[in-house]
């Protein structure tokens, strides 16, 4: 695939300055398109771009670990499942209380994962970090989140690092925790955060969700424009309670009733996004995986390595 002298020059402009926002997209943008050139070109392009062509073979290297860890995470997924269903059954009949039974498992899903996926949730933190816009690309692979992306959010996205959940210290919410690089141009905030918190009082159950306030640099506010409110996935981080009446179902894990389309939003980051998030990429133009499919079969999304 030829490149155009424009693009290159863009991506040689980048390189001089990474500071610069506007020429980190451009060499990113470049890198995405370069990864698709035959590996017969690179010793050519060695010679005429040498420092693309090593932040490229980083970028091609750092997918292939990708692959490898995403193999080690279902794998574990896979052993989670076996292990749950062993410890449910060894377990259920020892409490007749449903609060402890909910307690008590819900730690053991906790330890499990802290100890078999965590480490691997590390590794590919590290990885991604070479891999152009990883995260962006993931949440735009969802039909769910892709809605929620306005045009101009991609820009801010494409410096988001990391994404992490958490349960709630009473262990029916949760907290997501987005990271983003230190060279955001956009806001001050290294991390945003969202949280969920259950409220059961024994006679209702209500949700509240807390958001991180965003510090905007000046004139740079996605939820506004020309002075208006605008579209942005960045109002997710606003803050707000629910009025109607919900349940949580201890045995399933979940809360129930009219739940706002925020929550839903925050359970796709939780469920889908965060421990699948290499399965949404397409690493190759022979990946037939189902890009932008929003099923709920992760288990069969995670094995189409």
């Amino acid at each position: 695939m030829a490149q155009s002298s424009s693009s290159a020059e863009r991506a040689k402009t980048s390189i001089q300055d990474d500071d610069d926002a506007a020429a980190i997209e451009a060499y990113k943008t470049y890198v995405r398109v370069m990864s698709c050139i035959p590996p017969t070109h690179f010793k050519e392009m060695e010679k005429t771009e040498p420092e693309s062509m090593r932040k490229l073979k980083l970028s091609l290297e750092s997918r292939d670990q990708l692959k490898e860890i995403h193999a080690d995470i279902v794998k574990e997924e896979a052993l989670f499942v076996e292990e749950r269903k062993r410890w449910l059954a060894d377990n259920r009949d020892l409490y007749t209380d449903m609060n402890q039974f909910f307690v008590k498992r819900c730690q053991w899903e906790t330890d499990f994962k802290e100890i078999h996926l965590k480490p691997l949730y590390e590794k590919r933190c590290i990885a991604a970090k070479a891999v152009p816009a990883f995260w962006l690309t993931a949440m735009i692979a969802n039909k769910t989140l892709y809605k929620q992306i306005a045009e101009r959010d991609t820009k801010a996205l494409y410096f988001l690092n990391d994404i992490k959940s958490s349960r709630t210290t009473d262990l029916k919410g949760f907290e997501l925790k987005f990271t983003f690089d230190d060279h955001n141009p956009y806001f001050k905030n290294k991390v945003l955060t969202k949280k969920y918190e259950v409220i059961d009082d024994n006679e209702s159950v209500s949700l509240k969700a807390i958001g991180t306030k965003i510090d905007w640099y000046p004139s740079q506010k996605l939820t506004q424009q020309s002075g208006k409110s605008s579209e942005s996935f960045f109002k997710f981080f606003s803050s707000y309670a629910t009025v109607d009446p919900l349940s949580f179902d201890k045995e399933a894990d979940e809360l129930k009733g009219d739940l706002p389309t925020d929550y839903l939003i925050g359970t796709k980051f939780r469920d889908k996004i965060i421990p699948h998030a290499i399965s949404w990429h397409r690493f190759s133009e022979d990946d037939d995986s189902d890009f932008g499919d929003d099923s709920d079969e992760e288990c069969e999304r995670c094995s189409r390595w």
